[in-house]
């Protein structure tokens, strides 16, 4: 019995545990073949530069927009490409119209996006549940502007995870709390007003939007949000992630991510960040959102959370204790302590520095528990790779 004489059943399961290329090796043997794996194919598309984008947009049937489930769109630029060639918003609308099942979005921008040409089309993206936007190129001469992101974010009816990489303030919403060095985005005044959010376009807005779950701020300068306060009605944010920014200053970035975990509200559950958090202290930065002392409002109380999760690439030995110390109100049941970069090592060297370092942070864990009062506390986790890794049942 050949090939084409199986039953389309057999196919399929057959089809399911092929790799993409050879998916698509096998679409070309036949018509038939192409037409039954044109779905399996087209549900994760990676679209990884500016040309590749314009292709997509221009040769592919409108039809297969369809069976996209997954769609990656990076818009970084050919090696000769002019500056008015870059934008890429017309093709992105394009691919973007045609996919009525798509749940997970991701952006690689290498320039700003004309946010009256991508909303409307944005709006009808109704099962999209997961959306990350980054910045492909750097900060400093090509950002993605909050208000670009937060907009996006808003427009997405159903949205439950968000992911924002290397997102640039805006000067609108920073005012005075920037120090120098620390790139801001200073011609996004016109970006017009949202539905939900109106003008209020800031990062910490996010927290308004009813849907989101889990939102990961990766290399976000968030200095800024020292003094957040956030009105109205909150989302149910479960998870948050934020990682620090290579623009911080130790101090105030400290306390602004205890002003985000805050701001959180009563619902959050997990929480993960690379920033070393300490004792917050009165701040010292007059932005939009100062008062003077005898008008600040009590700050809200830290959330009661189920795990904690601390990025050892980013975060030292030394910081490990105060963070726990600044975090004792929050009744946190386990702890995640993984250096990722370790943890994806293979070689001699490397390996012999996780297993050091796993050795002091064992020691620092062991005297933590030894002296700890938290009776909330249930496991404590530490992974730096294989070999290099324990877990402590309390």
């Amino acid at each position: 019995m050949t090939w084409h004489h199986l039953p389309t059943e057999l196919h399929l399961a057959v089809a399911r545990f092929l790799p993409p290329q050879d998916s698509r090796a096998l679409s070309r043997t036949s018509r038939s073949s192409y037409n039954l794996l044109v779905p399996q194919i087209f549900s994760d598309v990676l679209i990884s530069s500016r040309s590749a984008l314009r292709s997509f947009s221009k040769h592919v049937p409108a039809r297969y927009g369809a069976h996209i489930r997954r769609l990656s769109i990076c818009t970084k630029p050919s090696a000769r490409a002019l500056p008015l060639e870059v934008d890429s918003t017309e093709d992105i609308a394009t691919i973007l119209a045609t996919c009525s099942c798509l749940r997970s979005l991701s952006f690689s921008l290498a320039s700003s996006l004309d946010l009256l040409a991508i909303t409307p089309v944005f709006a009808t993206l109704t099962t999209v549940q997961n959306f990350e936007i980054g910045c492909w190129g750097q900060e400093e001469t090509a950002p993605i502007s909050e208000r670009i992101a937060v907009s996006l974010a808003a427009s997405l009816p159903s949205l439950t995870h968000l992911t924002l990489s290397r997102i640039t303030r805006s000067v609108l919403h920073v005012d005075k709390c920037s120090p120098p060095g620390v790139p801001l985005v200073i011609n996004d005044h016109n970006v017009p007003s949202h539905p939900i959010l109106g003008e209020d376009l800031c990062i910490p807005s996010l927290l308004k939007l009813p849907t989101l779950k889990s939102l990961d701020l990766r290399d976000v300068w968030i200095d800024c949000d020292e003094n957040m306060c956030v009105e109205g009605k909150l989302a149910q944010l479960e998870r948050i992630s934020i990682s620090g920014s290579m623009y911080r200053d130790g101090e105030v970035e400290s306390k602004a991510c205890l002003a985000w975990l805050r701001a959180c509200g009563p619902v959050l559950r997990s929480f993960k960040t690379g920033i070393p958090l300490g004792e917050s202290q009165p701040s010292s930065c007059f932005g939009k959102g100062w008062m003077p002392v005898e008008d600040e409002p009590i700050a809200s109380p830290l959330p009661i959370l189920t795990n904690f999760h601390v990025d050892a690439e980013r975060v030292s030995l030394d910081d490990l204790l105060p963070m726990l110390n600044a975090l004792t109100a929050c009744e946190i049941e386990r702890i995640t302590i993984v250096n990722a970069a370790m943890c994806a090592a293979h070689d001699t060297f490397t390996r012999e520095c996780a297993s050091d370092e796993f050795e002091d942070w064992q020691d620092a864990i062991e005297r933590f528990i030894a002296s700890n009062e938290w009776d909330s506390l249930k496991s404590v986790e530490l992974d730096f790779g294989q070999g290099t890794q324990r877990v402590w049942s309390l």
